[in-house]
């Protein structure tokens, strides 16, 4: 791993995940993972662990830069990120680091991995790469993630779950159709949801910059959990 991004995100990162129990008599099989968006957690994934708590399941919302340390600014943001996902093998190192103590946490349960944005992008490389994987959801990610190419990294029992607005700038025809021929040509369990007149961020509840190519969708966002339950409970057997 390389010394900059251990510097950054490894050594000394005191992270506070967010662990989400079911408070019923018994939850499903299935464990989501959610990764969140360029500014690291928030309030509105630990929401969303709610919510899926409340369809039956157990969560971790992920705090992916450790405490302390979300950038705030729009440059910030995006300089993290850079640094982030520059190189494959940090990358899921740190992400197959941050599962293994969430799957110590959560024994015998099915990983499935949902994130938003970069966190979109993250669940991708995370049901790619991590053999414990069970799913993948990504809502408006990213599509230049890292591939598994070869049989000894390639995690081919991972579902495949994308949500994408079709308007989305972050999101072009050629990025989508090469991901959609990856996962095709890999053998994978894939679905690729496109909203149309869809934005990025559909799914973030402040996202009002359309001029941008930013806003949220009240019937993309119904639509998109309304299929991630289905998802989940298809998993979790």
């Amino acid at each position: 791993m390389a010394t900059e991004f251990e510097k950054q995100f490894v050594n000394n990162i005191k992270r506070a995940h967010v662990h989400v129990a079911w408070d019923g008599d018994d939850s499903s099989e299935v464990h989501v993972v959610i990764w969140p968006t360029w500014s690291g957690l928030s309030d509105f994934e630990k929401g969303f662990a709610e919510d899926i708590v409340s369809w039956g399941h157990t969560a971790t919302a992920v705090d992916l830069y450790g405490v302390g340390n979300n950038p705030t600014e729009l440059q910030a943001k995006a300089d993290t990120m850079m640094a982030l996902v520059a190189n494959k093998e940090s990358l899921i190192a740190l992400q197959t680091s941050i599962c293994e103590d969430i799957a110590e946490a959560h024994p015998n349960k099915k990983l499935v991995h949902v994130g938003f944005c970069l966190g979109g992008r993250l669940s991708l490389e995370a049901g790619l790469h991590i053999p414990t994987s069970q799913g993948a959801a990504s809502f408006h990610g990213l599509m230049n993630f890292h591939r598994a190419t070869s049989s000894v990294e390639i995690n081919q029992k991972t579902k495949i779950l994308i949500f994408n607005g079709y308007q989305d700038p972050m999101v072009d025809v050629e990025s989508a159709d090469k991901a959609r021929a990856y996962f095709d040509e890999q053998g994978f369990d894939w679905q690729f949801i496109d909203f149309g007149q869809t934005k990025h961020s559909f799914m973030l509840p402040d996202a009002n910059a359309p001029q941008e190519g930013h806003a949220f969708s009240a019937a993309a966002n119904a639509r998109a959990r309304h299929a991630l339950r289905f998802f989940l409970d298809e998993i979790a057997g």
